[in-house]
């Protein structure tokens, strides 16, 4: 990792211009990108769209870049294509003091995704906190992933602050569901928080998702 300046655990300060930081999109329609050294959550309203999300960042993932996915529960196996995928790992992490270990043990500038990170025990902001520092010591893509089927969407700030404990300590806040109509499909997204250089992508976005759904469902029919 060359461009990445990692913090340290003392006061320090930089240049903005002297970082150029990579980034990843699960598919090209995505509203933003998730970049290196950053902490990112996400709530999925339904299986398809984490679906279509988990297969989209591992996707598109450089070859030299790894990839993890860990968490109790909801890993994404290697099927069709990505069993190829020479950089993916999986693992499990029951608490969150097994998540702070594990992300010491990834290799720098990775992407990891955690699956059902609510579900993990012993929970707790000086934990996020941890994670929060781990990643940006190592220029990590680090993204906190939950799926509920009951969502409350006149409240989503209340949904984030249950899920992920303290949301003013991510760079991204972001809703996905599904829905379809006569066949077809859509991804519905919306962005309550955005980094400062993304704040065009906040609110509801709606896009088309025949092209990415459908050779999923095949895949995982076969």
């Amino acid at each position: 990792m060359d461009d990445y300046i990692p913090a340290i655990k003392m006061p320090v300060f930089i240049k903005p211009s002297d970082i150029q930081l990579r980034e990843v999109k699960p598919f090209d329609a995505f509203p933003l990108g998730f970049s290196e050294g950053s902490l990112s959550a996400l709530l999925f309203g339904d299986e398809l769209s984490k679906a279509l999300f988990m297969r989209g960042i591992i996707s598109s993932v450089p070859s030299e870049t790894g990839i993890y996915n860990i968490g109790p529960a909801g890993l994404i196996p290697p099927k069709g294509p990505l069993g190829g995928t020479e950089n993916l790992y999986l693992g499990r992490v029951y608490s969150l003091d097994e998540l702070v270990s594990a992300l010491g043990l990834v290799e720098e500038a990775s992407i990891v995704v955690v699956s059902g990170f609510s579900a993990l025990l012993n929970r707790n902001v000086e934990g996020l906190v941890e994670t929060r520092r781990i990643a940006d010591e190592r220029g990590l893509t680090l993204i906190l992933t939950h799926e509920t089927m009951e969502m409350n969407e006149l409240n989503l700030p209340a949904e984030f602050t249950e899920h992920f404990l303290l949301p003013g300590l991510f760079d991204s806040l972001i809703v996905l569901r599904t829905n379809s109509y006569r066949g077809h499909y859509r991804l519905n997204i919306t962005i309550l928080k955005a980094p400062l250089d993304a704040v065009s992508a906040l609110g509801d976005h709606s896009i088309p998702a025949d092209s990415l759904v459908k050779p999923l469902l095949k895949l995982i029919r076969e």
